[in-house]
């Protein structure tokens, strides 16, 4: 009995407790569901009709680049863009979402045709019928056909069928559907989505602008906003050392993405563009967009501000550059102006074949490039409007010759060769040899000089070019021992600028084995006066004079000078020595000598009359072929007694004369401007 009463006392006390604990809960919530639904209604409401939210990238104010006097090469300027906003694309079927932007694209591509403006289309497809694939653009053609699926051998007409099909552009004209599937086809590869708009256009008018924003009602998820445009200041100044921006490629991607860029984005395609596209680009900012349920946006946000890009400040001088670009313009449309036979018939070895030249100036204090021209030039303001005729001009004017052209050197070897010799005791400053015009000594191999200079020693053979004196030092001095200074002078070796550059090639045992043949005693002769196999390539001539100037020092050559941040913070690049060649005091007095006579009554003594500087030179004639003209070329540095500046000039097919005369033009533009007071700043001092 008592057993029953405990239990029952204890089922209530359970029932009662388990009352009071609903009763609690119960209390709670409900006081929960008032605070909700009174206290916090409206912000817990918008929470619910939010819904979803979507971040999107800001891309940064990309980094100026200025010349060593802080003058602009590439600036921004504020213009207009077209980008398609996913977030406000009309909804429906995929068939439906198709066809709407089948229509707002013809609409937007005939507003910007009747303006003149262009848009964002890379398929490599020609505009018009018949279709065919455009040149040079391998890549995106195969990647075109993996995309739709087709065989390697399809033919740019099945391309855009498959395209019509895919976007849907059956009922449209010819000229339409590759309208459409060009932008259709940009915004897949750009991977069009709701954190990531389509940049339709850029730099569009701000009547374009406004007749967008008319006929807005039209135009759903179509967004003008201004925007940063990357302008050339003076676009044919060195764009090839500047370079310019574009999208990305889908075979960029997978590397940037690594990096935080976008498909979307644009990047450095070449030149200091790309170089120092780490600096310029900037830090990425962020937007967030607010949609609600119904996936409506209804609130946009900066969440993270963009940071502008560093300013990047380079060795040239824009106005040097720019005398420098004229120079060789004017020799070369001069010499293409002259006949190309005399007399008999004859071939005349006048330049008037020219085919290209290329001018190099160097700080010999620190390698800084104060000019880097290259003929033929382009506008980078006009690249891509240009493009096609860029590269279908025989000239090739996209083609850097300063930094990748390479080029037989003729005697601007020959300061190498006798400071070799000089420092190796193979021959001294009193050695004479007896030019007899032809140099059998491996008869009947026989190579011949280009005048009967009798005795001579080594400065008097510089002076005069002696090619018998060469041929026999350079016998006596063998190949292993002359290459082991072409490569301390740096010739057939890369500069270290920031840019593209070539290699060339020496020539040598090494070489001639990789090609199958068999090098001989006697093909040192060519090799010795800047012939046989070597190539090499503008700037590395400059900097070889450099190493001349500054006995046997080579800095590495470089093209930006300091890096100035968004707040203000400069860092200075340092200069580096590659090399010091270790040359004897009795070389660098001989060749000194040697080279000062050259100008004073020399080769190059008729291109320098009246000058108000002393300098140091060698000229040099390359011959390459008996039905073209002679290669020119020119090294040199001044002012004699303390050298500021090296410089090195090559004229493709343009003659000895040619080189002489656009090196005089260049270091007189130098030394009249240094003149009026505007001397380079030295390099590791801040700039105001």
């Amino acid at each position: 009995m008592d057993y029953n009463n405990k239990q029952n006392k204890l089922s209530r006390r359970r029932v009662l407790a388990l009352v009071t604990v609903i009763v609690v809960v119960f209390s709670l919530y409900g006081f929960r569901l008032f605070q909700i639904q009174i206290v916090e209604g409206e912000a817990y409401a918008e929470i619910v009709n939010r819904g979803t939210s979507v971040t999107m990238s800001v891309s940064a104010s990309r980094g100026e680049i200025l010349d060593r006097y802080l003058r602009p090469m590439a600036a921004n300027r504020t213009s207009f863009s077209v980008l398609f906003d996913y977030n406000y694309f009309p909804r429906g079927t995929a068939e439906e979402q198709r066809r709407q932007q089948n229509t707002i694209i013809l609409g937007l591509t005939s507003i910007l045709t009747e303006a003149g403006e262009n848009w964002n289309d890379t398929l490599p497809i020609t505009r018009t019928q018949p279709y065919a694939f455009l040149e040079n653009q391998e890549t995106k053609v195969a990647n075109l056909k993996s995309f739709l699926r087709l065989a390697d051998y399809s033919t740019a007409d099945q391309c855009m069928a498959a395209l019509v099909e895919t976007y849907m552009l059956e009922n449209y004209t010819p000229e339409e559907q590759r309208t459409a599937a060009g932008v259709q086809y940009e915004i897949t590869l750009r991977q069009f989505s709701s954190s990531n708009p389509f940049v339709f256009s850029t730099d569009i008018s701000r009547d374009t602008m406004y007749k967008i924003q008319e006929n807005n009602s039209l135009y759903i998820g179509v967004d003008v906003q201004t925007s940063p445009v990357r302008e050339y200041v003076s676009g044919t100044i060195a764009p090839h050392l500047i370079g310019f921006i574009g999208p990305i490629d889908a075979d960029e991607y997978a590397e940037l993405q690594k990096k935080g860029y976008k498909l979307n984005d644009t990047v450095g395609k070449t030149g200091i563009e790309s170089a120092m596209e780490d600096a310029l680009r900037g830090t990425t900012g962020t937007t967030t967009i607010i949609k609600d349920a119904q996936g409506k946006v209804i609130d946009r946000e900066e969440t993270v501000q963009p940071v502008p890009g560093d300013t990047v400040i380079l060795t040239l001088d824009m106005e040097l550059q720019k005398a420098a670009q004229n120079a060789l313009d004017e020799e070369i449309q001069s010499l293409r102006q002259l006949p190309a036979t005399q007399g008999n018939g004859k071939f005349a070895n006048n330049g008037h074949d020219v085919r290209s030249g290329s001018v190099v100036v160097l700080d010999v204090k620190n390698g800084g490039v104060l000019a880097c021209a290259s003929w033929p030039n382009y506008d980078l303001s006009t690249y891509n409007a240009d493009y096609n005729d860029l590269i279908a001009d025989p000239d090739k004017p996209l083609f850097n010759r300063a930094l990748n052209g390479t080029f037989a050197i003729g005697s601007t070897m020959k300061p190498l060769v006798a400071a070799a010799a000089l420092t190796e005791g193979t021959i001294t400053p009193t050695t004479t040899i007896t030019c007899t015009k032809a140099y059998d000594y491996y008869d009947p191999f026989v190579v011949y000089c280009l005048g009967r200079h009798g005795s001579i020693n080594v400065a008097k053979a510089l002076q005069e070019s002696c090619n018998y004196f060469f041929f026999e030092v350079g016998r006596l001095l063998k190949i292993d021992k002359l290459n082991q200074y072409t490569r301390q002078f740096g010739l057939g070796q890369k500069t270290g600028i920031e840019v593209g550059e070539a290699a060339g090639v020496m020539a040598g045992p090494e070489y001639s084995a990789s090609l199958g043949q068999q090098w001989m005693p006697g093909d040192t002769l060519g090799a010795a006066i800047g012939q046989s196999d070597n190539l090499f390539t503008p700037i590395q001539l400059a900097s070889y004079a450099m190493a001349l100037a500054n006995d046997g020092v080579r800095y590495k050559t470089h093209l930006v000078q300091s890096v100035r941040s968004y707040d203000g913070k400069e860092t200075p690049v340092e200069p580096e020595i590659l090399s010091t060649v270790p040359l004897s005091q009795t070389a660098i007095d001989t060749v000194r000598q040697g080279m000062l006579q050259v100008v004073t009554n020399g080769t190059a003594s008729k291109y320098y009359k009246g000058a108000s500087y002393p300098l140091a030179a060698k000229t040099g004639t390359a011959q390459i072929s008996e039905t073209r003209s002679d290669h020119g070329a020119f090294i040199g540095y001044a002012p004699f007694e303390n050298p500021e500046i090296a410089i090195a000039v090559l004229i493709e097919d343009g003659t000895s004369a040619a080189a002489g005369r656009v090196s005089r033009k260049v270091l007189d533009a130098y030394f009249s401007t240094k003149s009026e007071g505007l001397a380079p700043t030295p390099e590791g001092e801040l700039l105001p």
